[in-house]
């Protein structure tokens, strides 16, 4: 978790202020209005429930000890 914040795009889809239309690119900001998606601005917080989590390396076969 560290340095997490820049590690991610600040994009209005991750956004805490926006949410997302179903099957479109266009968010409706509480503090903008309708943007793009891709969009950002100065009033960005990251909402970690809207980030897909990385998944986890699986252990090589080799190394598997049953």
């Amino acid at each position: 978790m560290k340095n997490l914040n820049e590690d991610i795009e600040r994009i209005c889809a991750y956004c805490e202020n926006a949410v997302l239309i179903s099957e479109s690119d266009i968010c409706i900001c509480k503090k903008v209005g309708a943007v793009s998606a891709s969009d950002t601005c100065r009033k960005f917080t990251l909402d970690l429930l809207k980030l897909s989590p990385i998944p986890k390396a699986l252990p090589d076969e080799d190394t598997v000890f049953i």
